[in-house]
């Protein structure tokens, strides 16, 4: 004879119409949808799945008052009116403006900062370091200069700087400079992150203070001074490229 299983309703304490309630023996965990996309911000909790075409609008609108406002002026108000969407829509997908700016940042400036994978991983950080010093050159090394600034007063813009830009970059580096080891061109004896800092401190330093440019020759030297001391014997020894460099 089958088992049959029964769920109950309890009525509750008012007369409002209640909507029935299943019991379910096992409940289904939500599927887990992992992304390798930095700019696309994590959901927080429940809701809709998000309309890429909105999302883009938001991204872009977020781009359009940072460049014509500054962070401090833009409001999250500002940002939903200008792409159409509800503010409730924005805080659903993103916890605050900082989170959206810094998501909008990414996404319109990572095309033309690519780490390119060739058959020499260290050349790859090379050609990297000068797409990125030739950013910073431009109008967007004015809006990186200017979030630093106000980081230093807004935790949140702090917080989303370091984890929604910083770090999906510095990964990206991380990948190529462990190819780097495994290829047996950089010792690994080596702390990269320390090695990832020396490369790349300067641009920012040079980015704030403004005492030297953001040249091609600067990056080429600053490469090379790090290298010296990061690349084996043997990549130096087999590579004539790589010693006329270093």
């Amino acid at each position: 004879m089958k088992a049959r299983a029964t769920a109950e309703v309890q009525p509750g304490p008012t007369t409002e119409t209640t909507a029935p309630v299943v019991a379910l023996a096992k409940s289904q965990p939500a599927p887990v949808v992992e992304s390798s996309d930095a700019s696309v911000a994590r959901p927080r909790g429940r809701g809709r799945p998000r309309s890429e075409t909105v999302r883009q609008n938001v991204l872009q609108a977020a781009n359009a008052l940072l460049d014509e406002r500054g962070f401090r002026a833009m409001t999250i108000e500002g940002i939903a009116e200008r792409a159409g969407a509800s503010k409730v829509t924005l805080y659903r997908w993103w916890p605050n403006k900082a989170a959206i700016v810094m998501d909008a940042f990414l996404a319109a400036v990572s095309p033309k900062i690519p780490f390119r994978r060739t058959n020499s991983a260290i050349n790859d950080l090379r050609e990297q370091m000068l797409s990125f010093a030739a950013l910073l050159r431009d109008r967007p090394g004015h809006t990186v200069a200017g979030l630093l600034g106000e980081g230093v007063h807004d935790k949140e813009l702090s917080e989303a700087f370091r984890d929604r830009w910083l770090m999906p970059r510095r990964a990206e580096a991380l990948k190529v400079l462990n190819r780097a080891v495994e290829a047996g061109d950089v010792r690994r004896d080596i702390d990269p992150h320390t090695t990832l800092d020396a490369l790349y401190s300067p641009f920012y330093y040079r980015l704030l203070i403004k005492h030297g440019p953001l040249s091609d020759e600067f990056v080429e030297e600053t490469w090379r001074t790090v290298m010296r001391g990061a690349v084996t014997p043997e990549a130096r020894g087999r590579c004539r490229k790589l010693r006329d460099k270093i």
